[in-house]
């Protein structure tokens, strides 16, 4: 698995940031094993974050996913 970089957790902390830090793993992740979840690149992120910043960015995968699709329907 590719691993995300320094650089990139700084990104995490807007919601737009964390949003394409995710389709970014997602890609690289799929890349290397085509079966990977987004639910498991969600974790992996959240998990960074809260790791980082002491909570995590989304309460769950759900929410992230509605604050992902909103942006689609407007």
């Amino acid at each position: 698995m590719v691993r995300i970089i320094e650089e990139d957790i700084y990104r995490l902390v807007t919601r737009k940031g964390f949003e394409e830090t995710f389709w970014k793993t997602l890609r690289q992740w799929r890349a290397e094993e085509p079966k990977v979840t987004q639910r498991r690149v969600f974790e992996y992120l959240n998990d960074l974050y809260e790791e980082t910043f002491g909570e995590p960015k989304f309460v769950s995968f759900d929410s992230f996913r509605m604050y992902r699709d909103r942006g689609k329907r407007k």
